[in-house]
């Protein structure tokens, strides 16, 4: 699996707005051929966030980089500070 993460710096007093806008744009993200799912990662304090998509394989998250450049175009949310792509080393949940 392969995650691509983009830091996001906001202001506090918008974070649960972000929240919310990140939540209904999440149905887009799941028809882009690949997608395994998202999180959002958020210090309220500091309005700052990171975003993680996973990705099936490295071809699903390279070929998917136009469209997750147009939809973060589209939302107009938070400014990006980085945006990096990792190979996912260890998943453990539950």
């Amino acid at each position: 699996m392969y995650a691509r993460a983009t830091t996001l710096r906001g202001s506090p007093d918008h974070v649960q707005e972000e929240i919310d806008h990140y939540q209904e744009g999440i149905p887009s993200v799941r028809e882009v051929p690949g997608n395994r799912g998202a999180f959002l990662l958020v210090d309220r304090s500091a309005g700052r966030g990171i975003s993680v998509m996973l990705w099936g394989s490295e071809e699903a998250m390279q070929a998917s980089r136009k469209r997750a450049d147009e939809l973060r175009q589209q939302a107009q949310g938070p400014g990006v500070d980085s945006i990096d792509e990792y190979e996912v080393a260890v998943w453990a949940v539950g």
